[in-house]
């Protein structure tokens, strides 16, 4: 049998080798952790932005939904884009969307003010809705909202004009 030798102190390089792997250990663990942490909100996000887009909505009201004008008339309309809330918040609707009215008849003016902006949760125009000429009768145009993904809305808007034509002869 080999006599046992006592072991002496430990030299100091054999000491310092042990600190710094142990540092380096802790860095690759803590560059890993970190990676994964990264990859996990990215797919969290990618999956939410992914199936989450069919959660992006929003909803158009017009109140009155109707009216009735005059020759020389003009009637203010209260328009509501309003986003829904069916998801994550970081999914909701938020992006701008863009009013106009469609089929309007000849002789009736129709402006949105503002025409576009961001539901965040809700935003109001006012249409304004004015007689230029338009013979008395019924009428039916749509006013459309339009997301800038393509997500589109329309609702139909009734005006009744009465009184008569204005004469646009002259007489001499």
């Amino acid at each position: 049998m080999a006599p046992y030798a006592p072991a002496g102190p430990p030299s100091p390089e054999t000491g310092r080798g042990s600190e710094e792997r142990e540092r380096s250990i802790s860095f690759y663990v803590s560059v890993v952790l970190f990676l994964l942490i990264v990859a996990a909100v990215l797919y969290m996000l990618a999956s939410g932005l992914m199936h989450g887009s069919e959660e992006r909505n929003f909803e158009l009201a017009i109140t009155p939904s109707g009216g009735s004008i005059g020759v020389g008339e003009r009637m203010d309309v209260e328009v509501r884009i309003t986003l829904l809330r069916t998801g994550p918040s970081f999914f909701e609707y938020d992006l701008p969307v863009t009013l106009r009215a469609e089929g309007v008849p000849e002789g009736i003016y129709v402006t949105f003010n503002p025409p576009t902006d961001i539901p965040d949760p809700r935003f109001t125009s006012r249409m304004l809705v004015a007689h230029a000429g338009a013979p008395p009768g019924s009428y039916t145009f749509r006013v459309h909202a339009t997301g800038t993904d393509g997500r589109s809305l329309s609702l139909p808007f009734q005006l009744q004009v009465t009184g008569r034509t204005p004469n646009t002869t002259a007489s001499r």
